[in-house]
Protein backbone atom coordinates (compact mmCIF):
# COMPACT_ATOMS: atom_id res chain seq x y z
CA UNK A 1 0.00 0.00 0.00
CA UNK A 2 1.33 3.42 -0.93
CA UNK A 3 0.99 6.05 1.78
CA UNK A 4 0.14 9.10 -0.34
CA UNK A 5 -0.37 12.72 0.66
CA UNK A 6 -1.67 15.82 -1.09
CA UNK A 7 0.50 18.92 -1.28
CA UNK A 8 -1.15 21.83 0.58
CA UNK A 9 0.56 24.34 -1.74
CA UNK A 10 -0.36 22.99 -5.18
CA UNK A 11 -2.75 20.09 -4.42
CA UNK A 12 -0.51 17.55 -6.19
CA UNK A 13 -1.36 14.04 -5.07
CA UNK A 14 1.93 12.47 -6.10
CA UNK A 15 3.59 12.70 -2.66
CA UNK A 16 4.57 9.40 -1.09
CA UNK A 17 6.03 8.94 2.41
CA UNK A 18 8.45 6.38 0.91
CA UNK A 19 10.15 9.34 -0.80
CA UNK A 20 10.63 11.27 2.45
CA UNK A 21 13.79 13.25 3.16
CA UNK A 22 13.51 12.36 6.85
CA UNK A 23 11.36 10.34 9.19
CA UNK A 24 11.20 10.91 12.96
CA UNK A 25 9.66 8.03 14.88
CA UNK A 26 7.00 9.16 17.31
CA UNK A 27 6.15 5.60 18.26
CA UNK A 28 6.36 2.07 16.94
CA UNK A 29 3.75 2.76 14.26
CA UNK A 30 3.70 6.54 13.84
CA UNK A 31 6.26 8.99 12.43
CA UNK A 32 6.71 12.58 11.35
CA UNK A 33 7.62 12.48 7.66
CA UNK A 34 9.30 15.41 5.90
CA UNK A 35 9.34 15.50 2.13
CA UNK A 36 9.44 17.89 -0.80
CA UNK A 37 6.66 18.12 -3.35
CA UNK A 38 7.98 16.90 -6.72
CA UNK A 39 5.58 19.28 -8.52
CA UNK A 40 6.11 22.66 -6.81
CA UNK A 41 9.05 22.03 -4.46
CA UNK A 42 7.15 22.89 -1.27
CA UNK A 43 8.41 21.29 1.93
CA UNK A 44 5.74 19.18 3.60
CA UNK A 45 5.73 17.63 7.07
CA UNK A 46 3.02 15.22 8.12
CA UNK A 47 2.39 12.78 10.95
CA UNK A 48 1.37 9.49 9.38
CA UNK A 49 1.24 5.80 10.22
CA UNK A 50 4.48 4.04 9.27
CA UNK A 51 3.72 1.84 6.26
CA UNK A 52 4.17 -1.87 6.99
CA UNK A 53 6.99 -2.17 4.46
CA UNK A 54 8.98 0.49 6.38
CA UNK A 55 8.73 -1.18 9.82
CA UNK A 56 11.96 -3.10 9.23
CA UNK A 57 13.81 0.13 8.39
CA UNK A 58 12.44 1.79 11.54
CA UNK A 59 13.43 -1.22 13.66
CA UNK A 60 16.96 -1.28 12.20
CA UNK A 61 17.40 2.44 12.89
CA UNK A 62 16.21 1.98 16.48
CA UNK A 63 18.76 -0.79 16.99
CA UNK A 64 21.57 1.41 15.59
CA UNK A 65 20.82 4.27 17.99
CA UNK A 66 19.93 2.15 21.00
CA UNK A 67 16.27 3.15 21.05
CA UNK A 68 14.68 -0.29 21.30
CA UNK A 69 13.16 0.61 24.68
CA UNK A 70 11.35 3.47 22.97
CA UNK A 71 9.79 1.22 20.35
CA UNK A 72 8.94 -1.52 22.84
CA UNK A 73 7.26 0.96 25.21
CA UNK A 74 4.81 2.12 22.54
Amino acid sequence: MVQALACPACSATTLDVHDCESMMALGANTALFSLRCPTCGARISSIQPVPADMHGELYDAAVRVGAMGFLNAQ
